[in-house]
């Protein structure tokens, strides 16, 4: 199939499908209406990866009446966001609505000279391509996912009337303006996509109209116009200064010179907004109160996903300079806080939000080091954190709406009463978490490329990420031990183990994502070689990874996933195979005192009085609190944000 066409069906068909779907209210008729376009976006996002890596960059330059189209759409665009300022009385959204409304049409109607085109339009290389796959494939199967998860939210919130049309309308139209957004050679492009994006989330966030939803979709909301306008500033200054507003035209030529540095910083700052970095990370911490499908799109595939990818992007063109050191130091800070918030939270979907933002900061980090073995690691962390934590939110949405609630103390011992629910969510821990998998690969690999002299800050960066890697493993097993913990044998009994759910098209997404976190990671040397490697080098870095006989090799050691994957398989295979353990074997857990099993877990202690026996995680809250950390958190990461527009200034 020609480049063109399939270019056109990964950003329309999304946007097409969406429209369709707003006059079907039919859930019978919704479920081919989705799912067979989600099977072309990603048997088209893969079509358009082999012919890239086969031929090279694809280019398009549609007719002159897209462009028209598009600027029409986005005046439309930005007017509705000051239209919810109105509306609903928010000081902040209205303002930056309306200095957004009147930036651009300055910069189209005064600043360009008329006629003004940017060639080629969109731009399809190697890094876009692995953005299209993690857009199309990880979001084509929660979207899947998303259709039984509405049919059981709808049901449990008692709808009079479904409004699925509407959700899946932004859910499904979001990949299109994602495809848009990675695709764009063209600034005026990118903004209209960009702001595409930030339109889709606030709906999908207020999708259940609850105050709670309102409030978070409105803080989204001015984060993320707060994020275009430094956009839409970046883009001013970049034609004053250089006479284009092509990426192609600001990364080709290397490193660019201290004209263009404080436009990189506020393109920076725009990823920064939309990837929720510190101290704009309260708009994806307030996202969680939507339906788990939006979640999980918002964290895996879309929308921040898109900030990393513009850093990234143009990380060629500061390459060298003095963002390089102060990108390094802000991504390993967030990576560094964020991961310690997530010590002191026990609802599910808020520990996951912080996961991701410390994973962001970690591409944002391996960016400003801007080595060929740091870009590498960024390019693979996007690919691992998409799989992984797009399954891990579509479990907890099973779970959710099967115990009713995403507090982790409510999973202790989840296991015995759902063994293939939390089965699936341990696995997927593990994958993010423990060797061989992809994710602690790219963390390895991302150690070493900072553990590199890049900048006189290198020893801070090393100590920020190996702060947030411990604190990772202590949010991580914690959650583990939860779901495995039992504490007397009367808890695991078949008499109070409640049914597994229905097996349904929600765990063919959560098994497929499982199967390609563990495939991919097994493959991590092929896929270094044949994607990643070739990626960084048509950015124009030297590869750092070695991946001779299926290592992964750098100046400073090697990873073996496939020889992991054999001795770890064996060592649970083993004595899965040579220990049997009898029934009568198990003994209840010491309640310090003798047990009183058919009470409950109680004991007997002081004065031969039962005492119940109350079990939970440890959260150190004053330690690691939201209340104790985010008022020096955010004020840091205020600093570190001045000094990036500051000192390209000076």
């Amino acid at each position: 199939m020609a480049g063109e066409a399939l270019i056109a069906i990964l950003i329309l068909l999304p946007v097409a499908t969406a429209l369709a779907g707003l006059a079907v209210k039919n859930e019978q008729l919704r479920r081919p209406l989705i799912i067979l376009p989600c099977a072309v976006l990603i048997a088209a996002s893969l079509l358009l990866t082999f012919q890239v890596a086969a031929h090279g960059p694809l280019t398009l330059t549609p007719a002159a009446s897209w462009d028209t189209i598009i600027l029409v759409l986005e005046l439309v665009l930005l007017a509705y966001f000051v239209y919810v300022g109105v509306v609903r009385k928010h000081v902040l959204v209205l303002g930056l609505g309306a200095l957004q409304l009147v930036l651009f049409t300055l910069l189209k109607f005064v600043w360009l000279p008329s006629g003004f085109k940017v060639q080629p339009a969109l731009y399809i290389d190697l890094l876009a391509v692995v953005m299209c796959l993690v857009i199309s494939v990880v979001g084509a199967l929660i979207v899947i996912y998303g259709l039984n998860y509405m049919q059981n939210h709808e049901r449990h919130l008692k709808l009079s009337a479904t409004r699925q049309h509407i959700f899946f309308f932004f859910l499904v139209g979001f990949l299109g303006a994602m495809n848009g957004v990675v695709f764009a050679n063209s600034l005026l492009w990118l903004f209209f996509f960009w702001e595409l994006t930030t339109l889709c989330c606030y709906h999908l966030i207020r999708h259940d109209l609850t105050e709670e939803a309102e409030q978070s979709a409105l803080r989204a909301l001015w984060m993320n116009l707060f994020g275009g306008v430094a956009l839409l500033t970046g883009m001013a200054l970049t034609y004053q200064a250089s006479g284009t507003l092509s990426l192609l035209d600001i990364t080709g030529l290397g490193a660019v010179g201290s004209v263009l540095l404080l436009p990189l910083a506020l393109f920076c700052l725009a990823g920064f907004t939309k990837a929720a970095q510190v101290p704009f990370q309260r708009w994806l911490l307030g996202a969680m109160v939507a339906p788990t499908p939006v979640s999980a799109l918002l964290h895996s595939s879309t929308m921040v996903k898109a900030g990393v990818y513009l850093v990234l992007r143009l990380a060629p063109a500061y390459e060298g300079t003095y963002l390089t050191a102060v990108l390094a130091v802000f991504g390993a800070f967030v990576f560094m806080v964020t991961s310690l918030l997530a010590i002191s939270q026990r609802i599910s979907k808020r520990v996951l939000a912080y996961s991701t933002i410390s994973s962001l900061g970690l591409v944002i980090c391996l960016a400003g080091i801007n080595t060929g073995l740091a870009i590498a690691a960024a390019v693979a962390l996007i690919i691992f954190h998409a799989v992984t934590k797009g399954l891990l939110f579509l479990v907890v949405g099973i779970v959710e709406q099967d115990i009713h609630s995403r507090d982790i103390e409510d999973m202790e011992g989840l296991t015995t009463r759902l063994p293939l629910v939390s089965g699936l969510a341990i696995l997927g821990m593990i994958v993010i978490l423990f060797v061989p998998f992809g994710v602690l690969f790219t963390k390895w690999a991302g150690l070493q490329a900072a553990a590199t002299p890049f900048s006189d800050l290198y020893p801070l960066v090393v100590v920020f990420l190996a702060v947030g890697s411990a604190a990772g493993v202590v949010f991580w097993v914690r959650w583990i031990g939860r779901l495995i913990s039992v504490v007397s044998p009367a808890e695991g009994t078949s008499a109070e183990s409640r049914p597994e759910p229905r097996l349904s098209g929600s765990y063919l997404v959560v098994f497929s994502l499982l199967a390609g976190a563990v495939v991919l990671s097994a493959l991590a040397a092929p896929l270094v070689s044949g994607l990643i490697n070739p990626t960084v080098v048509a950015m124009g870095y030297s590869p750092a990874l070695d991946t001779t006989g299926w290592h992964l090799a750098t100046p400073y050691g090697f990873f073996s996933p496939w020889a992991l994957f054999v001795v770890i398989a064996l060592a649970l295979v083993l004595p899965a195979l040579l220990v049997k353990i009898r029934p009568e074997e198990v003994r209840p857990v010491y309640l310090c005192g003798e047990n009183q099993p058919a009470a409950g877990p109680t004991f007997r202690s002081i004065a031969d009085q039962p005492v119940p026996a109350q079990t939970g995680g440890i959260y150190w809250t004053e330690a690691f609190g939201e209340k104790s950390l985010n008022a020096w958190v955010n004020g840091a990461g205020i600093v570190l944000l001045a000094a990036l527009i500051a000192g390209v200034i000076v």
